[in-house]
């Protein structure tokens, strides 16, 4: 079909407009890949857990560890604690190339819902990188049931916000007395500090290893957890 001067200009524009839009498609595609650092070969360590214990964090030399890849920071405790240290952490932490998750520190004292409400308001203050994490050590007062429903209810409101399913962590022993297997299909942050890779019954398995309580790093004035990835896991899958 012969194209008048003006129709071959809208044509042209129109050509340009969509090449436009497919660019930034592709940038936006493209950013998982370009910011999720690659396992080095041999590496014992993927990432650390920070709290206020630790206090004012120098990133940049934390960073200086190529090793280092992600960094899971605590938001919130029950339904009104907020870290005095949280959006500097976290903004300080991908401002020299981590990728960062959030946690909250379960509370079998306080409101589910008021604790869920805590922690969404709190972490989006901040832009979040990886699936948020529910820290769950205690029982409290409740039976192991309280404590599955009171879970469930916590992690179902977390994945309707934020779309995926949020992390699980516990150390091994009172995940297994507890836990197993009501949320063995959720990705799970084991503690056991040991040698020994954890084991989570009725064939469970972990995600991420917390192995350590006790490292030591440059540009942490204190001891600092530190944790590494299943063989079969990786960073990528934790993405929001």
């Amino acid at each position: 079909m012969k194209l008048t001067r003006h129709r071959w200009l809208v044509a042209m524009l129109m050509v340009g407009m969509v090449a436009g839009l497919v660019a930034c498609s592709g940038q936006g595609d493209s950013r998982d890949s370009r910011d999720v650092k690659p396992r080095r070969e041999g590496a014992l360590i993927d990432g650390i857990d920070v709290s206020s214990h630790q206090g004012d964090i120098n990133w940049e030399k934390v960073t200086a560890n190529d090793d280092i890849r992600f960094a899971y920071i605590k938001a919130t405790e029950g339904e009104t604690y907020q870290s005095p240290h949280y959006a500097r952490n976290v903004q300080q932490a991908q401002h020299y190339g981590l990728l960062v998750g959030s946690y909250h520190y379960l509370s079998t004292k306080s409101s589910i819902r008021q604790q869920y409400a805590n922690f969404v308001r709190t972490t989006a203050q901040v832009a979040q990188d990886l699936i948020p994490m529910i820290d769950v050590e205690d029982r409290g007062d409740w039976s192991r049931s309280q404590l599955i429903d009171s879970l469930s209810l916590l992690a179902g409101m977390l994945e309707h916000h934020f779309k995926r399913k949020p992390m699980i962590y516990s150390t091994m022993d009172f995940y297994n007395q507890n836990l197993s297997p009501q949320f063995n299909k959720y990705p799970l942050y084991i503690g056991r500090y040991s040698s020994t890779k954890p084991s989570i019954s009725w064939e469970g398995d972990y995600t991420i290893w917390q192995f350590s309580e006790d490292g030591i790093m440059a540009g942490i004035n204190v001891y600092v957890d530190m944790a590494r990835f299943h063989p079969d896991h990786d960073l990528p899958e934790l993405l929001l």
